[in-house]
């Protein structure tokens, strides 16, 4: 992840920098969407779901929002939802809320019966959409085979910027010398992108097909004008995992270059870890339509996509630290180390988010049964908490202080005078969440090796009855909930 780039991001947007901006979408009554909204809280956002859950139907409504400044480029939503002979269309309605300057006006878009109305006139804006038709090859495309048999010269050419050629080579890690567009003498209309490499060029009929996808964005992308709204289907279709990566970033800077807002869809690890949490969206099915849950961590997407793993119960809590801690807890006691076999612990983000899952869960709205656990810090938000009234880290760290830290210099190999040293001067560190990497390197282990002996001899010097009783007792309810 680009920190860098991301606070740049962060502050320039806080400060108000983006003149138009998307701020929200609801949906009701098309497809599964039942009344959900989507706020987009960062230039760039990533929605991720299973398929079907409705992703291409958000992209394609806030297509919508606007009236396209280019005529030829306008988005209806009659292009994108159509009444066919098995699909019904009618009770639809489609809610913006849209900030123009520092202005914000709400927008709606209906279909009560037949035809789409619109209430007055959409505010206008350079809208692009790059669907997952990007990603058909050159030689599968209407048109292109005639100008592959016929052409013998060309008609014009025009080649991407020396900065933008430098950058589509980082992305897919070539270095290309030259990467351009040809219209031939046969069709004048239609492109024909080359890329010249170790000195031979290549047209994209012989281009690998993430070269051919990402050749053609860049030309779109140099282009984009400033405040732009651009929409990305499946961004990351045909690129293997560093060259996702390359891509948001550079996505990244090109939004803070050009003041444009990205609204793109994903369903990779890659992609979403290149992203800070307010960019990162989850839809969900549900019996009663999708539910949305914003600010997530990476680990939640990709369980929500994947369900190998099938436990009777999914607990929510923020993060990794407290996903070890509470397994150390259950697997302290032999009468709850079996809790362990039947329940997933998944980190999620913030403990807003876990009280969205937890709620969900509560409501029967997810495919299993749910429980979520916040850290002590923030017990107020649900009835079901780690222990102690502060951050994991603190909490730990104190008790086990108080403890005179117990046997921790020989469960980590150091001796007692550097390690209390180490130890004490992580805890004036203070960003608790750094004391544990702070600790691994002094002593040459890893942050979660560090983190993992800390909660293990917490469980066994520090921990109460009570305390370890209420998890278990949380837990047990959950399952048969």
């Amino acid at each position: 992840m680009d920190h860098y780039e991301i606070n740049l991001i962060r502050e320039q947007f806080a400060a108000g920098n983006w003149p138009q901006f998307l701020n929200s979408v609801k949906i009701t009554g098309l497809r599964s969407w039942n009344g959900a909204s989507v706020h987009f809280k960062f230039p760039i956002v990533a929605i991720v779901g299973e398929n079907g859950t409705g992703k291409s139907t958000l992209l394609k409504s806030a297509a919508c929002a606007y009236d396209n400044r280019d005529p030829i480029k306008r988005f209806d939503p009659s292009d994108f939802f159509l009444q066919t002979y098995w699909d019904k269309i009618y009770g639809v309605t489609l809610e913006y809320v849209i900030a123009q300057g520092p202005k914000t006006t709400d927008y709606k878009i209906t279909r009560p019966t037949t035809r789409w109305r619109k209430q007055g006139k959409r505010p206008l804006r350079n809208v692009f959409l790059l669907d997952i038709s990007r990603t058909l090859p050159m030689d599968a495309s209407v048109g292109y085979a005639k100008i592959a048999r016929l052409a013998t010269g060309e008609a014009s050419t025009q080649q991407l910027s020396d900065d933008y050629r430098v950058k589509l080579s980082h992305v897919l890690g070539r270095d290309y010398k030259i990467a351009r567009f040809a219209r031939s003498d046969v069709d004048a209309g239609r492109d024909v992108g080359l890329l010249t490499t170790n000195g031979a060029e290549i047209s994209q009929y012989h281009q690998g097909a993430g070269e051919d996808a990402t050749l053609d964005a860049f030309l779109i992308l140099q282009g984009l004008p400033d405040n732009s709204l651009l929409i990305i289907d499946e961004v990351e279709a045909s690129l293997h995992p560093k060259a996702q990566r390359r891509l948001v970033r550079f996505l990244l800077w090109l939004c803070r270059q050009k003041k444009i807002q990205i609204i793109l869809s994903t369903h990779s690890p890659y992609v979403l870890n290149e992203l800070p949490r307010e960019a990162r969206v989850l839809l969900m099915p549900s019996a009663d339509g999708v539910n949305v849950v914003e600010g997530i961590s990476t680990e939640l997407a990709m369980s929500a996509l994947d369900d190998e793993i099938h436990p009777e119960l999914d607990v929510y809590v923020e993060d990794q630290q407290a996903s070890v801690w509470l397994r150390e807890v259950l697997a302290s006691k032999p009468e709850s180390t079996t809790l362990l076999q039947r329940i997933a612990i998944h980190p999620v983000g913030a403990a807003n988010v876990v009280k969205i899952m937890g709620s969900l869960a509560a409501d029967k709205k997810l495919p299993r049964r749910g429980l979520g656990m916040v850290d002590g810090d923030h017990k107020d938000a649900i009835s079901s908490y780690l222990p102690g009234a502060i951050a994991p880290e603190r909490h730990v760290y104190e008790e086990l202080r108080n403890k005179e830290w117990a046997n921790l210099p020989e469960r980590l190999g150091v001796g007692a005078g550097t390690l209390f040293t180490t130890l004490e001067d992580a805890m004036r560190e203070p960003d608790h969440h750094k004391w544990n990497a702070f600790v691994g390197d002094k002593i040459r282990k890893g942050a979660h090796s560090v983190w993992e002996i800390l909660v293990d001899v917490w469980c066994k010097e520090c921990m109460t009855d009570e305390e370890h009783a209420r998890i278990v007792q949380d837990i047990e309810t959950a399952l048969v909930r």
